[in-house]
């Protein structure tokens, strides 16, 4: 292995991906005009013989390490200690990464040199689909924007990005102290991304730099129930109650949260968990008393189930 330092390093935490994970290698190994990467696979004690079958790529910009089974974000922390590059991009072991994703990071870091996180959108496509996916060259030029305020931003349009689709400068992870945090199986990807948003903002793309798969039901997206109130959102509002970020990040991270808790006190209601359902709506009240908090307080009063849509 070369001792000079790549630009890219993308990390792809591994756990029971053998039917798909050769294809996500390949799609990171065809990258037109981003050659100087190098790939750090962590297997998270899969089962499948995914290791075997990163193995046999046979491609020296490849790096497979191991560890017993600890879960997604220990696994993503491990690929960042053993990242060299400038830059650390991440990418779920089943997912797909344009042939031009890297060169459209080059782009915005180019751009905005101050920039120290980068982003694009995402395309879901269903399972049986994937394999035959074409991607569209991107445009040039490329469109993107500064985001200052990503809570503000989520809360009119939702999350810009995924965790798939975002590239992160590896001296600001260091200098900010980021990790996942362990033993969660939900959020915790999403923690990162708005700790490192509050400290530097971001640059992104409108336009999808990675295919996710939809359907596979192994994921963890695929079995969650969204009925547990995540410690990402609890954080978050600690946070910015406790000055902990900028302070003119303070009003849209508390509204974001009281966005989510309203959310999930709709399914909660939905689900017969009036109770908790209030207790959450409660809780919400102190960031958000708007038509939606009104509208949600009505549909639990009544039980009008159709006043609780998502």
């Amino acid at each position: 292995m070369s001792e000079r330092a790549p630009v890219w390093s993308v990390v792809i935490p591994v756990y029971d991906k053998a039917p798909y994970v050769e294809a996500t290698l390949r799609s990171v190994l065809s990258q037109r005009g981003a050659a100087d990467l190098e790939i750090v696979v962590v297997d998270d004690g899969s089962r499948d013989g995914s290791a075997a079958v990163v193995e046999a790529v046979g491609d020296t910009r490849i790096r497979l390490v191991r560890q017993a089974n600890a879960g997604v974000s220990a696994a993503r922390n491990h690929g960042m200690r053993e990242a060299r590059g400038t830059w650390v991009v991440f990418l779920d072991g089943d997912d797909l990464l344009h042939p031009q994703a890297l060169m459209a990071y080059g782009q915005m870091a180019a751009r905005f040199p101050a920039a120290r996180v980068l982003a694009g959108r995402d395309r879901r496509v269903a399972t049986a689909d994937a394999a035959a996916h074409r991607f569209a060259d991107l445009p040039q030029p490329l469109p993107m924007r500064e985001i200052a305020d990503l809570p503000a931003v989520f809360v009119r349009e939702g999350l810009p990005f995924s965790s798939s689709s975002i590239a992160i400068r590896r001296d600001f992870l260091r200098q900010q102290g980021l990790s996942f945090p362990e033993g969660e199986s939900m959020g915790e990807d999403l923690d990162v991304w708005l700790r490192a948003a509050e400290q530097a903002g971001l640059v992104c793309t409108p336009e999808a730099l990675v295919v996710y798969r939809v359907g596979l039901t192994d994921s963890l997206m695929g079995s969650y129930r969204d009925l547990a109130w995540l410690p990402v959102w609890q954080r978050l509002r600690q946070r910015a109650l406790a000055g902990a970020m900028p302070a003119h990040l303070r009003a849209s991270s508390l509204r974001l949260a009281a966005e989510m808790e309203v959310t999930l006190s709709r399914r909660l209601a939905r689900a017969g968990r009036r109770g908790e359902a209030w207790r959450h709506l409660r809780e919400a009240r102190a960031a958000l008393r708007g038509r939606r908090w009104w509208v949600t307080a009505l549909g639990l009063s009544t039980g009008w189930q159709s006043l609780l849509k998502r």
